[in-house]
């Protein structure tokens, strides 16, 4: 029997270069935090790191900015990727050392700068791609999740400018309000009153973003079509943002020693100019409009792979969703010129059947000589049914009782027949 043995892995080796050894224990500890195995070789000067470095495999290499020595952390750094491309470089400074490089060195330098204090999930983030041999030039940035998400809640509704201009002006005029700005979801300001530039307009409506996902979740947790106002109290300028339905805001400023002071002003005219806003947006303010997602087929030259059976192949139809802006692109597009669009046909409803005429059985034997009779009836006599004196005599002398005979009681089966139970 013959034994084969499989080479085991190789750890990844790290190499920290400090002379305090701070570096040392600042990556023995993430090591432990990640719980990722390692090897870890600590050296006191940039000489003997080179050394260590002629030896191979390091992939990983954190030196700190001062070294003590004739040779400094940043050029040991360009020394180690002259040495080996492939190996990263941390330089960290310690808390008296600059807190960041120049653009320019930045730039063009092969390595990344850590400042301590050191930010915990930054450095983990680059630790884990150094162990894996990936960019930390990547790892410093901010991943894609940290990213605000945009959701899509579909059209602005229109709004008549001119008559909200008129609730803005009537409004300012009652708060006294340095600025006015009347301002929709996606950013645009739609009207801007008082002090011109005031206040900085792209920050503030970058800043107002979050409220617009803020009243639709609210909307589902408290039900109605909710109203709120938020007061920014600040020593500069003192902002109030009213919430005009899902998709405009309303923001008043003022002055930063006379905002909290017109809290409640604001809050009155502001919410009747809400009021007035919401009139003029027409039932639009709390609607959200998905976009429209259009059913399209999709035929292809590539032929499609099947399972060959008897003298027939079997092919699978394949549908897509494509969004409005989708269908503007021509079939002369390069996406389409492959896979041409040909819309599913749509079948029209069928027509609801309608219903049929009800149809009144005839009445057997009818005598028709009885209508000759309504000439000779007394008209006058037709009063008498709304006489109250006459309703109230006729009720008083019905009993509700009506008395039967056995032989009714046996027609109507509430006794039995016993003149045939007799006879048997």
């Amino acid at each position: 029997m013959h034994h084969v043995y499989l080479p085991m892995p190789s750890l990844p080796r790290i190499l920290t270069v400090d002379p305090t050894w701070a570096v040392a224990r600042i990556v023995r500890g993430t090591l432990d935090l990640m719980d990722r195995p390692a090897i870890q070789l600590d050296v006191p000067n940039g000489a003997e790191a080179l050394e260590e470095l002629k030896r191979g495999g390091v992939r990983l290499v954190v030196t700190a900015w001062n070294l003590a020595s004739d040779m400094q952390g940043l050029e040991l750094a360009l020394r180690v990727k002259q040495a080996s491309a492939d190996t990263q470089v941390v330089v960290v400074g310690a808390p008296e050392d600059p807190e960041s490089l120049d653009e320019e060195t930045t730039a063009e330098s092969p390595f990344i700068y850590i400042h301590r204090p050191l930010d915990g999930q930054l450095f983990v983030r680059v630790m884990r791609a150094g162990l894996k041999g990936e960019s930390v030039f990547e790892a410093v940035k901010p991943p894609a999740s940290d990213a605000p998400t945009v959701l899509d809640y579909g059209p602005i509704p229109p709004l008549d400018v001119g008559a909200a201009r008129n609730v803005i002006k009537r409004m300012l005029m009652d708060v006294g309000a340095m600025a006015l700005i009347l301002i929709t979801r996606s950013g645009d300001v739609l009207l801007e009153d008082g002090a011109p530039g005031y206040l900085n307009r792209d920050k503030l409506t970058g800043a107002i973003m979050p409220m617009v996902t803020a009243n639709v979740e609210m909307s589902g947790l408290i039900g109605g079509q909710p109203q709120a106002i938020q007061f920014y109290d600040g020593d500069d300028k003192d902002v109030f943002v009213f919430s005009v339905g899902y998709h405009h805001f309303l923001c008043a400023v003022f002055d930063g020693q006379a905002g909290g002071r017109q809290f409640g002003v604001v809050n009155r005219y502001g919410r009747q100019a809400v009021t007035d806003l919401l009139g003029l947006l027409a039932g639009q303010a709390y609607v959200i409009k998905k976009p429209t997602v259009v059913a399209m087929r999709m035929t292809s030259e590539i032929p499609v792979r099947g399972k060959r059976r008897g003298s027939g192949l079997t092919t699978t139809s394949t549908f897509m969703t494509l969004q409005p802006a989708d269908l503007e692109k021509t079939p002369s597009s390069p996406s389409f010129a492959a896979t041409p669009a040909v819309p599913v046909a749509l079948r029209p409803d069928a027509p609801a059947a309608e219903s049929a005429p009800a149809k009144m059985e005839p009445i057997q034997n009818l005598d028709m000589s009885i209508f000759d009779q309504l000439g000779s009836l007394d008209s006058a006599a037709a009063d008498d049914l709304f006489d109250m004196d006459n309703l109230a005599g006729m009720l008083g002398n019905a009993s509700g009782r009506k008395d039967v005979t056995f032989e009714e009681a046996m027609e109507l089966g509430v006794l039995p027949n016993l003149d045939n139970d007799t006879k048997k």
